[in-house]
């Protein structure tokens, strides 16, 4: 059943997408004058349709994208050189026309992730107290210890993660920086540096065991934990906060779990068996760790449309900034997860993309859309990537035919697009290899 809904909620969300990526493109070339001749969801026969005008929508079989068919928009197909025809506008138009597409989507993420703050509130950081410690890690080295509270990085003054957060990104690799932590009352001051080869700086911070949300039919729902729980022992021990029971729930893949838990004042009890999942060691290999499906509480603060709005903007161009820096290591990423047993670094194709959408449905509605706006921001920027049959490359064509003042010739565009597809067909095979390869681990 959980397959089943994973790719009933793919396609749902994919079909959205494609819906409101495709609108774009339809709606500015009719207020372009171009003639639409049809508007399809899906590849391949038609599954249902109608025609309006001069345009017949449809969805079709294939569920993995769409399409806006235009009025002479393919010179190798006859064209009447009517002024109505996609090829007949000026660059000006035909660029706006492509880009409108990556537009909606970045609307629509920005309206989801405001709609999301909305509904949720924004998150207040709480104070940088330390959780845990990993061992051996850079933290654990500079003698940083359980409930120290950094008070400063490099002598700047923080307050909370997200201001530790800001400054930590600005040290640099190999360059010795100080923490300030009150421990016990005591200030202490600590120094490290920052190794490149060992990214992780080894700490959690302090987070009560409070519930946050719970997945619909995961273990822990089906024991009866719900969002607002607190746990408070684990198979007879005591828990204070979040990573530790963390670390003890990890601890027991497969392996039947007592809890104690508060609800209402009450402490209540039941039993949990974690699911086992693989996740990566750190040294290149694989391990099997416990996960029950909760999720920690964060706390958060109530907003009005405007500012839910402004928050969705800083997401949508956080992420923007965030994948722009990571394109260009995709290719060696790619082939170092395929030959050379590497972490995939979360990469993936259409199976990750069900499992992704069917975890978050049942995660509930506001990470369904979460997650609608995250892969909306990709798919704006992915296809403004420069490479021929994305809307990218159309627009690097048009750069090059406003230079030469006029359109290359047609055999090089036959070429260029060849290449587009053989290289996007590439591309499809690796992560579905990544896929496979992550399933049968």
């Amino acid at each position: 059943m959980n397959t089943i809904e994973s790719i009933f909620f793919f396609i749902l969300a994919l079909s959205l997408l494609v819906l409101v990526h495709e609108w774009g493109h339809y709606y500015v070339a009719r207020r372009g004058g171009v003639r639409v001749l049809r508007f399809s969801i899906g590849f391949g026969p038609e599954l249902l349709g109608f025609t309006k005008g001069d345009t017949r929508w449809s969805v079709c079989a294939i569920p993995f994208g769409g399409y806006v068919k235009f009025a002479g928009d393919n010179p190798e197909e006859g064209r009447e050189g009517a002024s109505d025809e996609f090829l007949s506008k000026g660059v000006g138009i035909r660029s706006a026309i492509v880009v409108a597409g990556q537009l909606m989507n970045y609307i629509l993420a920005i309206l989801l992730y405001g709609a999301v703050l909305w509904a949720e509130g924004i998150r207040v950081f709480p104070e940088p107290r330390i959780g845990s410690v990993v061992e051996e890690s850079l933290a654990d080295g500079m003698g940083i210890q359980v409930d120290d509270l950094i008070t400063a990085v490099n002598g700047k003054p923080v307050t909370d993660l997200l201001e530790v957060d800001s400054e930590l990104a600005k040290v640099e690799d190999s360059i010795p920086f100080t923490l300030t932590v009150d421990r016990a009352g005591q200030s202490v001051e600590l120094t490290g540096k920052l190794n490149p080869d060992e990214p992780v700086f080894g700490v959690s911070f302090y987070a009560p065991p409070l519930v946050g949300g719970v997945r619909r039919a995961s273990p822990a729902w089906n024991a009866g934990l719900r969002e607002g729980d607190k746990i408070v022992a684990v198979d007879g021990t005591p828990v204070d906060r979040w990573s530790s029971l963390q670390e003890m729930i990890s601890d027991r893949p497969e392996v039947a779990v007592a809890l104690d838990f508060e609800r209402d004042g009450t402490v209540l009890q039941t039993t949990v068996t974690p699911e086992g999942e693989k996740v990566s060691d750190g040294d290149g290999g694989m391990e099997t760790v416990g996960r029950i499906g909760i999720l920690q509480h964060i706390e958060k603060e109530s907003v009005g449309p405007m500012a839910a709005l402004a928050g969705g903007t800083k997401q949508v161009w956080a992420l923007t900034r965030g994948v722009l820096e990571l394109i260009p290591r995709l290719p060696g990423m790619i082939f170092s997860a395929l030959f050379m047993g590497a972490d995939d670094g979360g990469l993936g194709g259409p199976v990750r993309m069900a499992q992704m959408f069917g975890d978050a449905a049942r995660w509930g509605l506001l990470s369904f859309l979460t997650l609608m706006a995250f892969i909306s921001t990709q798919l704006a920027i992915f296809n403004l990537l420069p490479i021929p049959v994305l809307d990218g490359g159309h627009l690097a064509l048009y750069a090059v035919e406003v230079i030469m003042r006029r359109p290359p010739p047609l055999r090089v565009r036959i070429i260029l697009q060849q290449i587009g597809f053989a290289l996007l067909l590439l591309l499809m095979l690796s992560v579905t290899v990544m896929d496979i390869g992550r399933a049968f681990g």
